[in-house]
């Protein structure tokens, strides 16, 4: 099986086409794992809903998703999240708000653990710092634990007490062989790695071989339907530099 991992599409609808197109011109992929924040940030929310149900899969729920649907409060998020999200609530209907809701915090599929920020904390940890991942290893009991929320892509292994990041090589198909491991696909729908291709991950789960994938989208199309729709500035500006 081919699983195409992805995580924070943020409602960016030309990214995630993108990332669509390209795997499917790399061997295509049988199913996809979401890993959270399908919407938020971006202009096309009902559109990345529809898109995702489309296809064969498993989601988790980021915390843009709960705060989208009411099971977040918003004061926890800094003025530019928070006025998307409740633009986001505005474009929502009914059914694409019970498909959020309904998302689980935490999956377990193959031998990952699939979470949105971590194992300790699936909607609100962030993943950046040796002390934080190496605590978290002793939160999962399957080999590898898949995470997004932070944007950034990367591999990290556990090393004694502590935790040691790699960069996610591009189009080098990486054997995982049998490490513990925390990997992010890194964000599709805002980059802030300072690249501001979008990113995804194709896993070859016969072969347990993994390749961290990124690809150019039209940013300004998708700056434009921001701005049309009085979403911040700042979140229109970012794109364009991957931060």
């Amino acid at each position: 099986m081919r699983v195409l991992i992805l995580s924070d599409i943020h409602s960016n609808l030309e990214a995630f086409q993108s990332i669509l197109y390209d795997a499917d011109s790399k061997g295509g992929f049988d199913e996809i794992w979401s890993l959270g924040d399908l919407v938020g940030y971006g202009p096309d929310p009902s559109e990345c809903i529809k898109l995702i149900r489309q296809y064969k899969g498993k989601s988790v729920a980021g915390n843009h998703d709960l705060a989208a649907v009411g099971e977040l409060e918003l004061e926890a998020f800094n003025p530019y999240a928070k006025a998307a999200i409740e633009w986001t609530t505005s474009r929502l209907n009914k059914d694409e708000k019970a498909f959020l809701k309904n998302l689980p915090l935490t999956l377990e599929v193959e031998d990952f653990t699939v979470v949105h920020g971590s194992p300790r904390d699936p909607i609100w940890e962030y993943l950046v710092t040796p002390q934080s991942a190496a605590a978290n290893f002793n939160h999962f009991s399957t080999l590898r634990c898949l995470v997004g929320h932070s944007h950034i892509p990367f591999i990290c292994r556990p090393k004694h007490e502590t935790a040691v990041f790699h960069d996610f090589p591009l189009d080098e198909p990486l054997n995982l062989g049998s490490e513990r491991l925390i990997i992010n696909p890194g964000g599709v729908g805002q980059p802030r790695d300072g690249d501001p291709r979008t990113n995804y991950m194709i896993y070859q789960s016969k072969d347990a071989i993994i390749s961290h994938h990124r690809v150019e989208y039209d940013i300004p199309k998708t700056q434009k339907k921001m701005a049309d729709r009085g979403l911040p500035k700042y979140l229109v500006d970012r794109l364009a530099h991957g931060r």
